[in-house]
């Protein structure tokens, strides 16, 4: 009779532990982002508060709340309260082996960003491989090969940046985009890196799905930043400056309105101000835009962290031609 007892306990803490990592991977992690796709920010900060409440002693399920902490880190502009959290979820992802995917998945997004190409093509293929491993939706699986994708762009390899992207856009059909929330994430990964391969046609028509996707779901969140971030970008490298000049404004405006003005969607945007300038032949307004951009990076990111460089070498670039310019003159 104690032996059965005592074998009903273990079976019963046992049931409770893997419904709880169940529940742990199939709905804390997608609520959080659905709540942040949604642009409810507020709600979900009170729910990863609410977890890591719940959790903190135990430890068993935090990682999932210390990588959506990190998540909603990133996509409000706070970048060094990011790092902290994210760095909490992977120790705790490693010892509990809960919350691995999620984590990794961030954790790519977060190196991207500090521009540590490397490290968040490393990450996006570990989120990709434990994603696949616990049977994540296809578009779950399409947003880590395009974060892999940008990554692989951003360090010069535009083949296998564009081997992953086409791969990844194979989750996102023609009149599917208004279902998964990471849809317009991958259509605009796609738009830029289409862009870079002057495939500016298609380049297009992903911005144009993608904007459809925020259009369907009526909602505001950082989705809409992005989309002018990425047509700037296209424009850009089209040789379409004014249009370029209109989106990155855009941005800046829609950014600053959602969260604050600084933010590393806008300094982006400002980088690519000086570099409109610079092609305008707009040497004051070069030099101005450049140093907001570097000012703004510095507060993001901190001012030796990787996300401070391009800023800081974009302000010296436009220095040193600026320079040149005025000798040949």
């Amino acid at each position: 009779m104690a032996r059965s007892l005592k074998f009903l306990v273990w079976f019963f803490i046992f049931a409770v532990r893997a419904w709880g990592q169940v529940e742990d991977e199939t709905f804390n992690g997608p609520h959080i982002d659905k709540l942040i796709g949604e642009g409810k920010y507020e709600e979900a900060f009170k729910f990863i508060q609410a977890g890591l409440e719940k959790n903190g002693i135990l430890q068993t399920y935090s990682a999932t709340f210390f990588a959506g902490a990190g998540k909603f880190y990133l996509e409000t502009g706070r970048l060094k309260e990011a790092g902290e959290a994210l760095k909490a979820a992977d120790t705790l992802a490693a010892r509990t082996g809960i919350g691995i995917a999620f984590a990794a998945r961030e954790l790519a997004e977060f190196h991207l960003l500090q521009a540590d190409f490397s490290a968040a093509a490393t990450w996006a293929a570990r989120a990709l491989r434990e994603s696949s491993s616990r049977k994540a939706h296809s578009i779950v699986l399409a947003y880590c090969r395009c974060l892999e994708a940008l990554a692989r762009l951003r360090s010069g390899d535009l083949r296998r940046a564009d081997k992953l992207i086409l791969e990844a856009l194979r989750s996102v059909p023609e009149g599917s985009e208004a279902e998964p929330f990471f849809a317009s994430r991958v259509l605009f990964a796609g738009c830029v890196i289409q862009s870079h391969g002057a495939n500016y046609r298609e380049a297009r028509e992903l911005c144009r799905r993608g904007l459809g996707v925020i259009e369907k779901r009526k909602i505001e969140s950082r989705d809409v930043s992005l989309a002018h971030l990425a047509m700037a970008e296209s424009h850009f490298l089209s040789g379409e400056m004014a249009l370029s000049r209109e989106q990155a404004e855009k941005c800046i405006e829609v950014t600053t309105r959602m969260f604050q003005r600084e933010h590393q969607d806008s300094v982006d945007a400002l980088v690519l101000l000086a570099r409109i300038d610079r092609k305008e032949s707009k040497a004051a307004d070069a030099l101005a835009h450049a140093r907001a951009a570097l000012d703004m990076a510095v507060a993001v990111f901190g001012e030796d962290a990787g996300g401070t460089k391009g800023p800081k070498r974009v302000l010296e670039e436009m220095e040193k031609r600026i320079a040149g310019d005025l000798k040949t003159k």
